[in-house]
């Protein structure tokens, strides 16, 4: 490919032979690096927007700009085989209609998901369980997915502390399999989403999946403690994480763990620490923390303000997880991770 410098940064609405908008300059701008302008930088919303809607993965995406440095013809053919080897017309659509306008949402009637009851949960505690969000054959498919993924037997528990660069910590990189985009799109989910942000058109995330095994003598848990994935810088924007629990997930087996109902004072909690205090290494030592249990096909949407963590698991068995979240187009997210 060119060098760096030669390379003239597209404009939006230009294409290439995807039909789609902006991708040329997500890929200029990669290229480009370190010479873009703070204008640039501050794409960043639109560019993820893309990156979700064509099911690519943050991550594998600017591992495969930075360290392959291809030209664009090359990240146009990564981006098709990404699809399985073609992008479906309404992603296309989806994706240009960001960039000119005229953005269209299924009007649709689809009955609420969440209760009157459930909406008042979510607004006191700061999460909300939606039961069944998955048929159960499709827990069963994701499981096998994972398994296979990660060349271990769910049968051989000897098999499931294999040394193995598949798994980050408890976070396992499996983005793209067939199951893992139904469970993905799976409209009760999806509906979730749209009633707690009030809107539709909303985009979903192209996360991983994970995978947590009991504690042993010689193993331990490889999570990290209490945490937000949201910059603390203020204002901080509404925004929602979600887990579906492939597995039935006794509260001991590594479930998901948070301070329910801190997002109500964040702001104030921020304002009332010591200057010389970290909030992101505070210990939450006399803060309430649960840890929630829930069956196979249940999905926990929270706000993304309260602390969470997933846990050890102190089980017989291992917990098997998928993390997706839906959020609105271009929502805006502080540019300083505080």
């Amino acid at each position: 490919m060119k060098s760096s410098p030669d390379i003239q940064l597209a404009e939006s609405t230009e294409i290439g032979s995807t039909g789609i908008c902006h991708l040329k300059r997500i890929w200029g701008k990669a290229m480009l690096g370190n010479q873009l302008n703070e204008q640039l930088i501050n794409e960043q919303e639109l560019d993820n927007a893309i990156i979700n809607i064509l099911g690519l993965g943050l991550l594998p995406t600017y591992q495969f700009l930075f360290g392959q440095k291809p030209s664009f013809e090359a990240f146009e053919q990564w981006v098709v085989e990404m699809g399985g080897g073609s992008i479906a017309a309404e992603k296309i659509s989806q994706c240009n209609q960001l960039i000119v306008g005229n953005a269209q949402v299924n009007d649709g009637f689809e009955p609420d998901v969440l209760s009157a009851e459930d909406i008042e949960f979510w607004n006191e505690h700061g999460y909300v369980i939606i039961k069944n969000a998955i048929p159960q054959e499709d827990c069963v498919a994701g499981r096998q997915a994972i398994w296979n993924y990660l060349q271990m037997d769910e049968n051989n528990s000897e098999s499931w502390y294999t040394q193995s660069h598949a798994v980050q910590g408890i976070m396992v990189p499996l983005y793209r399999e067939a199951v893992i985009d139904k469970n993905r799109n799976a409209p009760r989910i999806r509906k979730a989403f749209e009633q707690l942000w009030g809107q539709q058109g909303l985009i979903v995330t192209t996360d991983k999946c994970g995978f947590n095994p009991p504690e042993t003598n010689g193993f331990t848990y490889r999570g990290i403690g209490l945490h937000w994935d949201v910059s603390l810088a203020r204002p901080i924007p509404f925004g929602t994480q979600g887990i579906l629990y492939l597995t039935d997930t006794a509260a001991n087996q590594g479930a998901l763990t948070l301070i329910p109902s801190f997002h109500k004072i964040l702001e104030s909690w921020l304002d009332g620490l010591p200057a010389d205090v970290n909030p992101r290494e505070f210990e939450f030592a006399t803060f309430e923390k649960i840890s929630i249990a829930a069956n196979a096909g249940d999905f926990i949407i929270w706000n993304h303000k309260l602390p969470h963590s997933s846990s050890p698991n102190n089980a017989t068995l291992p917990r098997l997880v998928q993390y997706i979240n839906w959020y609105a187009p271009l929502q805006k997210v502080q540019a300083d991770w505080i």
